[in-house]
């Protein structure tokens, strides 16, 4: 694919915010989070990883889920989580899923590529991608990838 073509692909994805898209169940109980990229296999660029990251921290906002958590007791945790929310619905599920036919390709390559030496741009990249796998296991709701 020329790069003239995959640029035309990617043109519809104007901001990080488009690559991920958020929706809730009618209750609320449910969160959805799609990756939005199928031109380009819903890679996990640094935009993409940025933009899943903030809508999973948007679950939620009051609670921080960094290397805090881990020493944290999970009751008091739990307790601070639905504190969190006030008289809101506090979430029970996530979904991550993906358009189109492939779940998610892996990193992006062409980062790597354009990076070359650079081991300290490679490092930042790696280091986002941790915080969002991190994130993801410190959620206090059920996360389900929804992989066809």
């Amino acid at each position: 694919m020329s790069s003239t073509r995959l640029s035309q692909l990617q043109s519809h994805l104007t901001t990080p915010s488009d690559l991920i898209l958020k929706s809730s169940s009618a209750d609320g109980k449910v969160i959805t989070l799609t990756i939005n990229n199928a031109a380009r296999a819903n890679c996990l660029s640094t935009p993409a990883l940025g933009a899943l990251l903030n809508a999973l921290n948007s679950i939620n906002p009051e609670i921080r889920l960094d290397a805090f958590v881990d020493k944290e007791d999970p009751i008091r945790f739990a307790e601070r989580v639905v504190r969190s929310h006030g008289t809101g619905v506090v979430p029970k599920a996530v979904i991550i899923r993906s358009a189109g036919k492939v779940f998610c390709s892996g990193h992006d390559l062409r980062e790597f590529h354009n990076a070359k030496n650079d081991f300290k741009k490679i490092h930042v990249i790696f280091q986002l991608c941790n915080t969002v796998m991190l994130t993801i296991r410190r959620l206090p709701q059920i996360v389900i990838s929804q992989v066809e």
